[in-house]
């Protein structure tokens, strides 16, 4: 009756442990499915933007575009003067336009 007692225990020990692991794998799908479901850009950026993001590397904070194309004229601008590759993007952040190095 013992030897009885101790298997039905071990079974339980297992079925719980296979019942935190399975729930464990569910939270972690759902955290990389909410980490990924923002809009990516290119140019390996983060996938998460924070206030941070509106922050220039010179410390000043960056310029919202209201529209793509405003964006995109900038952009050209800044390129051509800078000698460097820029290009617009929609901030998911604020919904706004930005510009950044391409």
């Amino acid at each position: 009756m013992v030897h009885v007692r101790i298997v039905l225990t071990e079974k339980k020990e297992n079925v719980l442990l296979v019942a935190i692991i399975i729930l464990a794998l569910i939270a972690l799908a759902i955290y990389w499915l909410t980490r990924t479901s923002e809009t990516k850009r290119s140019g390996g950026t983060s996938l998460r933007r924070t206030a941070a993001s509106h922050i220039n590397a010179n410390g000043t904070p960056k310029r919202g575009y209201a529209s793509m194309d405003a964006a995109q004229d900038a952009a050209k601008k800044q390129s051509s003067s800078t000698n460097q590759s820029m290009s617009a993007y929609k901030c998911s952040t604020c919904k706004l336009f930005h510009i950044g190095h391409a």
